[in-house]
């Protein structure tokens, strides 16, 4: 196996996980994701790599981008409405989808960072540091960093 095939392996693996994850929870139904991230984040390549995870897994999934300066109610219309009488999984890129108007929407979302300067051991619990994003990234199913595309990691902000 090459370098390259051993890399693209382990962020399949990655995403195949936290697909399986996702759909241990949400085998069935019409089922919403959300990925979105701090400044620097990618989301759109996040949430390509997890609907091919999911598609990898059997799933019907379908794709969107969204940002929450257009409102909740033009969302809920425009994209929500129409995908909730199907069984499949629909998962939205874009920034604010976890502010308080939006969280209501899904059953489960990626936060993502991306900050090519912290170390590996690096949390605000080894810190003791206070989020300054706060919420959005607290009320997140799936905390990741995406620094290096090709093999993303999990975060973990509990105190356990």
């Amino acid at each position: 196996m090459t370098d390259t095939e051993k890399t693209a392996t382990e962020a399949a693996e990655f995403y195949a996980g936290v697909a399986a994850e996702f759909l241990q929870h949400y085998a069935r139904g019409p089922r919403f994701v959300a990925v979105t991230g701090g400044p620097a984040a990618d989301e759109a390549r996040v949430a390509d790599a997890f609907a091919a995870a999911l598609r990898d897994a059997g799933q019907e999934v379908e794709r969107a981008g969204a940002d929450a300066e257009s409102g909740a109610d033009a969302f809920r219309e425009g994209v929500v409405a129409p995908f909730r009488a199907r069984d499949g999984v629909l998962v939205v890129d874009g920034r604010g989808l976890l502010n308080p108007d939006f969280r209501g929407f899904w059953n489960f979302s990626l936060w993502v960072e991306h900050d090519p300067e912290r170390s590996p051991d690096w949390s605000f619990v080894t810190t003791g540091q206070k989020d300054p994003l706060g919420a959005p990234r607290e009320v997140a199913s799936v905390l990741l960093d995406d620094t290096d595309p090709e093999r993303p990691r999990r975060l973990w902000a509990d105190s356990c």
